[in-house]
């Protein structure tokens, strides 16, 4: 066995088998990569377009029983989904996120397949806070319908959305996804409620704020908050608008209720990203730059 095969140690089905490799065991999947195949026989590595290395004896048997049960079909949508992603959103193409496209792909068709219909509960707010990712979940949709011949439900592509939000920020579970998307959304609420009907908020600037918002949800989640205070930022902010040192703190008291303590390095970043929302909507003068 050279450095660039693998010894079979198990054929999973005709696009999927187990190997030995220098590197330890290894899967590979590709079309047709076990048809055929016998227990001992040399395959090499560069078949496959998939290859999984497990780091622990359990991970290997759970991955052996997702790609057995998971046709080839879905990963080649999964793939090109998530090579669509890195193109026109920047997102990085990971193992886990095409694990989690296609696993959902393959429960959708099935679903599409026996006639049930799900509904998503956080359809309202994924449009609304997550608009590039809800395109990507969209085009998903169409990839399957171009690729597979089968209409699978709009509202999938809620699902697949959140799959995208995960990935940016490495969760391995999407729960945290979703309790993020909680959070933004009462925090967006309450900045409309404060600021009145008679504000029009530009949805460019609420993009950023939310996008702000997410990257602040992410330090707080891995202990990496800012904690040196801008020296006099807070002073310019407050003179401009000082409506935005009451509003800052009832989104501290949203986040800090919801995830965790802010550190007062980050106050004065979040009061400038809603001086520059209250200056969209046409009230006080233009912030500061950060």
């Amino acid at each position: 066995m050279t450095t660039s095969q693998g010894t079979l140690l198990r054929v999973l089905n005709n696009n999927a088998v187990m190997v030995d490799t220098h590197g330890g065991r290894q899967i590979l999947l590709g079309r047709g990569i076990g048809f055929g195949r016998q227990l001992g026989d040399q395959i090499e590595l560069n078949l496959a377009n998939e290859t999984f290395s497990p780091s622990s004896p359990n991970d290997l048997r759970q991955l052996t029983d997702f790609v057995t049960e998971i046709p080839i079909e879905s990963f080649e949508v999964a793939r090109q989904a998530i090579r669509m992603a890195e193109s026109t959103a920047g997102i990085k193409p990971s193992q886990s996120l095409l694990l989690a496209i296609a696993d959902h792909l393959h429960f959708a068709l099935a679903r599409t397949q026996q006639g049930i219909t799900i509904d998503f509960p956080l359809k309202w707010e994924i449009t609304q806070i997550y608009p590039n990712e809800l395109a990507l979940g969209r085009a998903v949709v169409d990839l399957t319908k171009q690729k597979l011949g089968v209409t699978i439900a709009d509202d999938e592509a809620v699902a697949f959305a959140m799959h995208f939000v995960n990935a940016q920020f490495a969760r391995a579970d999407i729960s945290e996804t979703a309790a993020m998307t909680e959070l933004l959304t009462q925090i967006v609420d309450e900045i409309t409620t404060s600021l009145g009907p008679e504000s029009s908020l530009d949805s460019m600037s609420v993009a950023r704020f939310i996008t702000h918002l997410r990257y602040l949800y992410a330090r707080i989640s891995n202990n990496t908050q800012f904690e040196n205070e801008p020296p006099m930022l807070l002073t310019t902010i407050h003179d401009a608008y000082p409506e935005v040192a009451g509003l800052a703190q009832k989104i501290r008291s949203l986040i800090e209720t919801k995830r965790g303590k802010l550190t007062e390095g980050e106050l004065p970043y979040l009061e400038l990203h809603l001086a520059r929302l209250i200056q969209s909507a046409g009230r006080g003068a233009k912030p500061a730059r950060a």
